[in-house]
């Protein structure tokens, strides 16, 4: 009997071994995909670019939309800043990317005034606004040199 039940024990114990190194295990693929999910949304926000890059003609239609939109009441009627930051400087908390500015004007920025336009603008739009702050940021440059 003896061995019998010492054979029982030894069973449950090897099962519940077996069931912590499955629960281990996908805990770890979870992780893993995780990581992975996050990284790829990472890299998608990087090559997020605008379209209208360096379009002249871009940048005059997006001064245009920069204005009807009222984005001048908090940032300035040149963007250089009022109420809301200077879009044109190179002094931004957050990175300006492409992607960064865009999802920053159709999402807004939780926590600050920022309100989403993205109801109001479509993705074109919102392009040809960030090819005027672009625009008038080498412009900037210029000038400084």
């Amino acid at each position: 009997m003896r061995s019998g039940g010492h054979s029982a024990a030894s069973s449950l114990g090897a099962r519940n071994n077996m069931q912590r190194r499955a629960a281990l295990y996908l805990c770890g693929v979870g992780a893993l995909a995780l990581a992975l999910l996050a990284l790829g949304a990472a890299r998608a926000e990087e090559e997020l670019k605008n379209p209208y890059a360096g379009d002249a003609a871009a940048a005059v239609e997006g001064k245009r939309l920069f204005l009807k939109t009222g984005c001048y009441a908090c940032h300035g009627y040149e963007a250089e800043g009022a109420v809301g930051p200077d879009l044109t400087d190179d002094e931004w908390i957050y990175k300006p990317t492409d992607s960064m500015i865009f999802n920053t004007i159709a999402k807004g920025r939780p926590g600050t005034v920022m309100a989403a336009f993205g109801n109001e603008l479509s993705p074109d739009d919102i392009w040809k606004i960030i090819e005027f702050l672009r625009y008038k940021n080498r412009q900037r440059h210029l000038k400084e040199q």
